[in-house]
């Protein structure tokens, strides 16, 4: 059809919110309505050739073109959906994701977030209509906060990699506050921060921390803790050292309790997780699959006796700590259970040459460390001389079951020779043993016990061989061979801290051959 000649344009304008809103227009009027900024077009009669009577509106800087689609549909174009209804894309799109940026933060790493993140906490997680309640996505980019940052409950904060996604806190801190803005000043048992999850992104810090004082019900998932800590540092005082995350528990009503942190990373921080707590309360922290390397003290609890620390530690990764990867001044009922422990307790030594205990009771109620592995017995307790003192893997467990196996050669000697050391501080250790001399095996279970004056040891050995008599060749071997165990002063401070285990392997009767063993005590 050709277009028709015009010859006028009329145009109108109005307040389109003023009346009853945009009139019918005739064929190509215009018409402009300056309170909202829309324009629209007239459609013309049916006659014409219009569609339909009515206006068309017109696109201008002013719309969201968002707000107008209308027709979005699941999978629309595939044939196999057609139950699928058509919705607003706006909603679609702020159903999937709510950037940080789009209230303002920019990941530049020199310009202050605070305010904007805050914003956003404000208007998602503090606001009444829980359709606002959405996931809190930051984009990749370094974050720069030059101040504190308050958290409130309910909120979800997402990065988009671990890595990528950086906030960067130098000496500020993290701090979390409740739905109703209170701080923790002002908790109470039923207004406190609770079910916060944190994940997929890296927290940067000097001494600023992440304090999670009065938090409850909340999870840190794939959060790597990144500071600035070197091994050799010093750490004057525990108690006061700046941790990546730290919290006090004072009140009951409030206390920091069912917290888990799950796939973390806590790297070069002088401490990473530290909790100070001034009451007797019971209290769950969950620490998984997680990672802390190039530390002082990994995890530090300084309580006061008799505190329930229901804290369950498992299949974690403990490297190069140069003190402790676990420390409590007091409470019961840890659960350390399949972590892996390798150079730990040594300053900035090797294994061999251990200073501390790597995991460090004050009470042994309860607490235990279970199926774990630890480099230190291989490179410091298996020895050819019995100079050497031992410094226990664990110290003050009610059990620690250590199942990593330990290797050592046998030479034929008619005198009793040292293969291993261990600490004189636990009362009770067994030595589960495979003894191969020769083609022949014997296995069995070392028991000793220190009397409590660390004056007195006694050995058992309940041991089976492959050849069941004693007079053929495989029995003569192994019956012949022998265990001895004594208590020793080695480092020289005139304290028993060491039992030195010997074996007898006499010439005439043994052949050679090698030792693997894996060791369980407790106090």
């Amino acid at each position: 059809m050709a277009v028709v000649q015009i010859s006028k344009i009329q145009i109108r304008r109005g307040q389109k919110n003023a009346g009853s809103g945009v009139p019918q227009l005739s064929s190509a009027e215009l018409a402009w309505a300056v309170d909202s900024q829309e324009l629209f077009i007239g459609n013309g009669s049916v006659q014409e050739g219009a569609p339909y009577v009515g206006n068309t509106k017109i696109l201008t800087e002013h719309d969201n073109i968002l707000e107008l689609a209308s027709s979005y549909r699941f999978a629309s174009d595939d044939p196999s959906i057609t139950l699928s209804t058509s919705r607003a894309l706006l909603g679609k799109i702020d159903e999937i994701e709510v950037s940080v940026a789009d209230f303002g933060a920019v990941a530049d790493g020199s310009t202050d977030n605070v305010t904007a993140f805050e914003n956003a906490f404000t208007e998602l997680f503090r606001n009444v209509d829980p359709n606002f309640k959405k996931i809190l996505k930051v984009p990749n980019g370094e974050y720069l906060f030059a101040s504190d940052l308050d958290i409130p409950s309910n909120a979800i904060i997402r990065g988009e990699t671990q890595t990528g996604a950086v906030l960067n806190f130098d000496t500020n801190n993290i701090r979390f506050i409740t739905a109703n803005g209170s701080a923790l000043a002002i908790f109470s048992s039923s207004d406190r921060p609770h079910n916060v999850e944190m994940s997929n992104l890296t927290i940067k810090r000097s001494s600023g921390q992440t304090r999670i004082s009065g938090l409850a019900d909340s999870l840190f998932k794939n959060v790597k803790f990144k500071g600035e800590y070197a091994l050799g540092n010093g750490v004057s005082s525990l108690s006061s050292e700046p941790a990546a995350v730290s919290w006090i528990n004072e009140n009951g009503g409030f206390k920091v309790t069912n917290v888990t942190f799950d796939g973390c990373i806590f790297e070069n921080n002088s401490v990473g997780i530290s909790c100070t707590q001034t009451i007797t309360a019971d209290t769950t922290v969950i620490i998984k699959n997680s990672h802390f390397s190039v530390l002082d003290t990994a995890i530090y609890i300084d309580g006061i006796i008799d505190q329930g620390n229901y804290w369950r530690i498992f299949d974690n990764t403990f490297e190069e700590i140069a003190t402790q990867a676990f420390r409590a001044t007091n409470g019961k009922g840890t659960k350390i259970q399949r972590c892996d422990f390798k150079n730990c307790g040594n300053g900035t030594n090797s294994a061999d040459s251990p200073l501390t205990p790597i995991v460090y009771f004050n009470q042994n109620i309860d607490n235990l460390v279970l199926n774990c592995t630890s480099n230190r017995q291989q490179e410091a307790g298996v020895v050819t001389a019995d100079t050497v003192d031992n410094v226990s893997e664990v110290y003050g467990s009610d059990l620690t079951t250590l199942i990593n196996r330990n290797y050592s050669d046998i030479y034929l000697s008619d005198s009793f020779r040292p293969v291993a050391t261990f600490s004189a501080l636990n009362n009770f250790m067994t030595v589960n043993y495979i003894l191969r001399l020769g083609s022949y095996v014997r296995h069995g279970n070392l028991i000793m016990s220190v009397g409590d004056d660390l004056s007195k040891i006694s050995v058992s050995d309940n041991y089976q061989y492959s050849d069941l008599s004693a007079s053929s060749p495989g029995g003569v071997i192994m019956t012949n061979f022998e265990f001895d165990a004594q208590l020793k002063d080695n480092d020289s401070d005139s304290g028993i801290e060491t039992i030195v285990l010997y074996y007898k392997n006499p010439l005439a009767t043994g052949q050679i051959g090698t030792l693997s063993f894996d060791v369980s005590y407790g106090v």
